[in-house]
C-alpha cells in the first residue's frame, strides 16, 4: 500500500511538472502581442541580444502582417528572405505563400548575433 502511495505521488508529481514546461515552452510562441487592425494583423516581437520573442509566429496565407519590433537592448531587424523583406522598427508584408520560413536578425548585434533565429509559419 505504501508504495502504491509513492507511485501515484511521484506520477502526479512528474505530470505537474510536465505541464508547467509545456506551458513555459508554448508561452514563446503565444507570447506576441496581436492585433487586428482590420485587415492587417500586428504582431510585436520583443527583440533582445540574443533572441526574439516570439521565435515563432504563425499567420495565414494571403493575410496582411504588421510586425512590430520592440528592441530591449540594442538595434535589432528582422529579415525574412523568403518574402524579400527587411523589417527595422516595424514594416508590413502580405503572407503570399504557405510554409515554414526562417528568419533572422540581420543588425550585427554582437557575439551570439548569429543565434538569432526564428521561423514564419504560414498555414
Amino acid at each position: 500500500m505504501q508504495n502504491k502511495k509513492l507511485i501515484i505521488f511521484v506520477s502526479l508529481f512528474i505530470f505537474i511538472i510536465l505541464i508547467f514546461l509545456l506551458i513555459f515552452n508554448f508561452k514563446s510562441v503565444t507570447s506576441a502581442k496581436v492585433i487586428d487592425n482590420g485587415n492587417v494583423r500586428e504582431i510585436t516581437v520583443n527583440a533582445k541580444q540574443f533572441e526574439f520573442n516570439p521565435n515563432v509566429i504563425k499567420v495565414k496565407e494571403g493575410e496582411r502582417v504588421r510586425i512590430k519590433i520592440n528592441n530591449l537592448d540594442v538595434e535589432h531587424a528582422i529579415s525574412i528572405p523568403e518574402f524579400g523583406i527587411d523589417i527595422h522598427g516595424e514594416g508590413e508584408f502580405v503572407a503570399k505563400k504557405k510554409g515554414n520560413f526562417s528568419f533572422s536578425c540581420h543588425i550585427y548585434c554582437g557575439s551570439g548575433h548569429e543565434a538569432m533565429k526564428g521561423v514564419l509559419i504560414v498555414e
